[in-house]
């Protein structure tokens, strides 16, 4: 593909079906739009991921169950249907005749399941409901009460269950959850009970099966076209619906031979199930009971178990089959990473496999009806209630399926019970850890860490699980149970830079105010990057071993770090060296076109001037804007240059690094979007010092370096609204694939990080802003200020000394400009630092434009702070400086 093709996730995004038909005639569901019947269907918006199957056996016991329980018997028609939805276990949306039922969850904690049913079935149970129906004019609940009732909290007069209930109102209906003897109301609608036609799912294969069979050829067909790209072909069996619909669809193109992979930790009833479809059954895999004591458990998020006991025999197999087409049956809706899934695709990790995916784009609706209409026998895990098979301990799979596992072979989960259990008592795991199933994240997901957070389960900053003995977790929730009866403790505590001093070792002899050219790096970021070269030194990407898997990961949850701290979850965070190349190539991957122009100021640091000014060469004219007598930025020239029309592109620094002070974004914003303009801000000063929100700024690329926050050298970040540039690298790691013609850039912030970038650094990167987050951006930004004022005053009373920075305490950073009478600056540093072990920097600061504007041909002296700058450092700053004045 060439180079030059733009990618957008709407491109990418397959075409789901995202609606289910239904035909009110006869009450089936259709997987097209039509029924054999000739009605017109109705359309069900579906959730996502969109992917709807059968309630089976255990599927239908569990709701009856669950319905008894809580409204007595309450009988269920034979079609049901059940659409996955997210939560932090299984979490279905129950669909009955056509309409939402009610939505079936497993509680990981409580372990229990629970039937929240919807408004819709009430005409349906209603008239089968013996117990569950609050009477809220029997309780008295709302005599006293005007108005609407839907909505509302009222008292009961007598105990109800917990739970949700049927709530009764003057002849109108509706749901309610009982909580602490109150029941909130939902909505109350006159409630007429309802018949329906009770068909079978033989009847709803019968009114489809124009539909199945065009299913079934377009497989087929898909089957023969690639069955000979190689010298052999075979299908990749799981003994799950999916593969067992593509060794059917195989089996009907031609193919006959297919192999199946035992783990050695498959469920009895798949191995036999495997066996008797007459499918190769390789048993070359390691031992996992053997590797998980070394290794440790599995993770969703890194799955070390696939490469041992699958990739591995796998290899070993292909080596002996030599170049083959495997079909396989990966579907869109599994997971959103195969959402992209093509019709071939080359295995990346066996280049010998080509891999043709028949049922891409089919539901598990429509796999269990294709194999119930073509009686093709399906593994009975099913209908014992599993919804994935597969190994019986993948962390892939759902608690509550474990949970179901525990009952049917617990001679298989009592052995991985014991060793979760052990692990965690190794490696000081809470008891949530094995009993909650969140061994299966290394890292947890947003929904695990708002669990882990309302449960008072403490995490890391890279969202792990924190290591602490059962006993002191205990003691914490008991801790914080009882503090919070107390009075809260004062919000807001001032911070003191003795509170982090110890983690910088270097200030030990010298006074560093050099921060605005380069920052220290605490001991985290430090450790990070030794443990990086010690511990798990590798190159990112698709390796397997442990140790990029490792790197790969971290090197990830670096780049969420940095997107968190700055509000950009949103947007694309690339990483770079610094600042200079994170403004490159936003210049050089816009398409320019001559007439283009941009608008820059006389603030900016020559990296956010130069890359302007070589797209003349293009044609690209460039507009700088001054500065006002308090060195505030001339926004009314601005506005007229944007009212003259053509600006592409304003980029505009966030504070300079030269008068501290700062320039208003988000006043820019507005201007640029009135008038169609693209803004980058340049944040590689005001990020170390200010809370700095991409989405309160309103700017399209903002750009800083990781060394001015507390980072390693030669890390960067380009963060943008959107993937909008044109990547200027090109090369290993920004592309998904790669053919004799072109390429396929990745998604992501792969595209713009080609080559092997700075692992290390990135991660150690990561390190740094979440250590700036603990201590609190504003705490910083407030205590900076303090000294900055104090620093600004002592300057400006001492004789001979000229201060240039801005007076407004609400417009500066900590950087102060200085020169003294009669003295070059540079002869200031050199007596600061060999007289008074100060550290600062003079010169023009890369600033020259702006230091001929200022009229100093020789720069200045430049004092920057950081957070662990003390006032004593400021006072002494003013008596050496007092010193030099006085013996000019």
């Amino acid at each position: 593909m060439p180079a030059t093709t733009k990618y957008s996730s709407e491109m990418r995004e397959p075409a789901v079906k995202k609606i289910l038909y239904w035909c009110d005639n006869c009450n089936v569901p259709l997987i097209g739009r039509t029924c054999a019947c000739g009605a017109r269907s109705r359309e069900i918006p579906l959730l996502q991921p969109y992917d709807v199957r059968p309630a089976l056996a255990a599927d239908m016991a569990l709701i009856r169950g669950l319905l008894a329980a809580q409204f007595g018997d309450i009988p269920l028609p034979g079609v049901v249907l059940l659409n996955k939805t997210g939560g932090t276990d299984r979490a279905d949306l129950v669909i009955v005749h056509g309409d939402r039922f009610g939505w079936l969850m497993f509680d990981p904690v409580t372990r229990q399941f629970s039937l929240d049913i919807a408004p819709e079935a009430l005409p349906y149970i209603l008239p089968h409901a013996t117990r569950g129906i609050v009477d809220l004019e029997a309780e008295h609940a709302v005599n006293a009460h005007k108005g609407r009732i839907g909505g509302k909290r009222f008292p009961l007069s007598t105990p109800v269950p917990d739970g949700t209930v049927i709530v009764s109102y003057k002849n109108r209906f509706g749901t309610g959850v009982v909580k602490d003897g109150q029941v909130r109301v939902k909505e109350l609608v006159p409630v007429e009970p309802r018949t329906r036609p009770d068909p079978g799912w033989d009847v709803v294969i019968g009114k489809n099966r124009y539909h199945l069979k065009n299913l079934e050829r377009n497989a087929v067909r898909t089957i023969r076209k690639h069955m000979n790209d190689r010298p052999c072909v075979n299908v990749s069996f799981s003994g799950g619906k999916d593969s067992t619909a593509a060794l059917h669809l195989a089996r009907k193109a031609g193919v006959e031979k297919a192999f199946f992979i035992d783990t050695g930790i498959e469920l009895p009833e798949t191995v036999e199930f495997v066996a008797s479809q007459g499918v190769e059954i390789i048993r070359k895999g390691g031992d996992f009971f053997q590797a998980v004591e070394k290794a440790g458990p599995p993770g969703k998020d890194l799955r070390w178990c696939c490469k041992l006991l699958k990739l591995h025999p796998l290899k070993i197999y292909l080596s002996g089959v030599g170049p083959c087409v495997t079909i396989q049956g990966n579907r869109w809706y599994e997971s959103w990473n195969r959402a992209d899934l093509d019709e071939t695709s080359q295995n990346p990790a066996n280049p010998l496999q080509l891999n043709v995916s028949p049922i891409r784009n089919w539901r598990a609706l429509e796999v269990f009806l294709y194999l119930w209409w073509r009686k093709a026998p399906i593994n009975p895990l099913y209908e014992k209630g599993l919804e994935r098979i597969g190994c019986y301990l993948c962390p892939a799979a759902l608690e509550s399926e474990y949970e179901g596992l525990r009952k049917m072979h617990p001679e298989l989960t009592e052995r991985w019970d014991g060793f979760l259990e052990r692990w965690a008592k190794k490696t000081g795991m809470p008891d949530a850890y094995h009993q909650w199933g969140l061994w299966r994240w290394r890292a947890l997901p947003p929904k695990m860490r708002e669990l882990c957070r309302d449960r008072g389960i403490p995490l890391n900053d890279d969202f792990t699980l924190q290591a602490a003995p059962v006993k002191e977790l205990i003691e914490v929730a008991e801790m914080e149970t009882a503090r919070s009866c107390e009075p809260a403790s004062p919000a807001g505590k001032e911070f003191s830079a003795e509170e982090i001093r110890r983690d910088f070792p270097i200030l030990g002899d010298i006074i560093y105010l050099d921060n605005a050219a380069t920052s220290f790096s605490p001991e985290p970021v430090v450790e990070a990057l030794v443990e990086f070269e010690h511990r798990y030194r590798a190159n990112v990407g698709r390796g397997i071993h442990r140790l990029t898997q490792i790197a790969t990961q971290r090197y990830w949850h670096a780049h969420e770090k940095v997107a968190r701290f700055i509000g950009g979850e949103a947007g694309v965070t690339i990483f770079t060296k610094n600042t200079t190349e994170a403004i490159n190539m936003v210049a050089q991957g816009l398409s320019w076109k001559p007439g283009d122009r941009v608008v820059t100021t006389i603030l900016e640091h020559h990296s956010n001037l130069l890359p302007w000014r070589a797209l003349g060469k293009q044609g690209v004219s460039l507009d700088v804007i001054g500065i006002n007598a308090d060195y505030s930025l001339d926004l009314a020239a601005l506005e007229e240059s944007l009212e003259r029309g053509g600006v592409r592109l304003v980029a505009v620094t966030h504070a300079s690094n030269v008068l501290g002070v700062t320039t208003p974004v988000p006043e820019i914003a507005r201007m640029c979007q009135k008038h169609g303009a693209l803004l980058l801000v340049d944040a590689a000063q005001s990020l170390p010092h200010m809370p700095v929100d991409v989405s309160q700024l309103g700017c399209d690329f903002l750009c800083f370096s990781g060394h001015k926050v507390f980072g390693p050298t030669g890390t960067g970040v380009l963060w943008m609204r959107e993937a909008i540039l044109e990547p200027q690298v090109l090369g290993g790691g920004m592309v998904e694939s790669v053919t004799s013609e072109g390429y396929v850039p990745a998604e992501g912030y792969q595209r713009y990080e080609a080559g092997t970038p700075n692992v290390g650094g990135g991660i150690a990167l990561g390190v740094a802003v979440d250590y700036l987050s603990t201590i609190g951006m504003e705490r910083i930004h407030q205590y900076e200020e303090r000294l900055t004022a104090r620093l600004i005053e002592g300057l400006s009373r001492i004789e001979g000394v000229r201060v240039y920075a801005s007076r407004r305490a609400g417009s500066r950073i900590g950087v102060v400009s200085f020169t003294i009478d009669g003295l070059h600056p540079q002869e200031v540093a050199h007596l600061l630092d060999e007289e008074a072990d100060i550290l600062v920097r003079s010169g023009h600061h890369c600033c020259q434009p702006l230091m001929e504007h200022l009229g100093l041909p020789n720069g200045t002296v430049r004092a920057s702070l950081a957070a662990y700058t003390t006032e004593q450092e400021i006072d002494l700053l003013l008596a050496a400086v007092g010193e030099i004045s006085r013996g000019r």
